[in-house]
């Protein structure tokens, strides 16, 4: 069997391949009837501000979600919560840490969209002592297009909060348009990688396209696009956690179960011809 070949069991569907505003609930029953074998899941707004309908208010919320989980066989291998802003406070953190915790998932996945680097230092120093005694370990993302704009900048913050916990999230897209590939990957402590996100998109950004606008609206199914997905792949270490992140427009109107079957046999495609089983 090659190690780097993955069925859809072995795969997770993240919630994004279904919108960006997919419920948690409807996540977890698409992934299922894909064959997913996990799936990550956003429990709250991006901003402070921002309402989350399918949670907020709803008392036995992360409950029903997690009761959902276990009827159907699919694992929570991450939730996206409150990114990391000049409005964001401690306690808008801990509250991904406490959704994290009721839903038995082990890693938040963390954007951050603030520029000062001193300050997203200083909350995630106890961001991710709280993340550790919980028992949970964050993900911290780079994008072009945010406060933290490539691998060494989220190192570098990493590096002065003084978190163990703490490690990369590598999302396949935001890799490609930051300058760095499979080399600078390979690179890393293989420890310091908790979770990658495969998408495909043009080998370059389209003219007169933004990056945000591409990273929500501008990504292809595995295989479809011209990124060296079969370099990542091979530069991950062998029993990573990738995560299908394929919010492919065209397909905006389907329901979700079509659209996590589409990404799911996409996906299938492209381990199959680049690490044949």
């Amino acid at each position: 069997m090659n190690p780097r070949h993955r069925t859809t069991t072995q795969l997770t569907l993240g919630f994004l391949t279904l919108g960006a505003q997919a419920e948690p609930l409807a996540v977890i029953e698409a992934a299922a009837d894909a064959g997913f074998g996990a799936a990550g899941l956003r429990i709250s707004g991006r901003h402070p501000a921002d309402a989350w309908p399918s949670v907020d208010g709803q008392a036995s919320a992360f409950e029903d979600i997690r009761s959902a989980a276990r009827r159907r066989g699919v694992r929570i291998s991450s939730v996206s919560g409150y990114y990391l802003t000049p409005a964001t406070r401690i306690e808008h953190l801990l509250a991904n840490v406490a959704a994290a915790r009721a839903l038995g998932a082990p890693l938040i996945a963390q954007g951050c969209f603030e520029d000062d680097h001193a300050r997203a230092a200083a909350l995630l120093r106890d961001y991710a002592a709280a993340a550790r005694q919980a028992g949970l370990r964050i993900a911290l993302e780079f994008m072009p297009m945010s406060g933290l704009k490539s691998i060494g900048q989220v190192q570098a913050v990493i590096a002065q909060s003084g978190a163990g916990n703490v490690g990369l999230l590598i999302d396949a897209l935001h890799l490609a348009r930051s300058g760095a590939g499979p080399r600078e990957v390979r690179a890393l402590d293989p420890a310091a990688i908790l979770l990658t996100q495969l998408c495909d998109a043009p080998a370059a950004l389209t003219e007169g396209s933004t990056l945000f606008d591409e990273a929500m609206s501008g990504r292809l199914y595995v295989g479809d696009g011209g990124l060296d997905l079969a370099g990542l792949v091979q530069a991950l270490p062998p029993g990573a956690e990738i995560e299908l992140e394929t919010p492919v427009v065209a397909h905006a109107g389907l329901a979700p179960a079509r659209r996590a079957r589409h990404a799911a046999e996409a996906a299938q495609a492209f381990f199959s011809r680049q690490f044949p089983g």
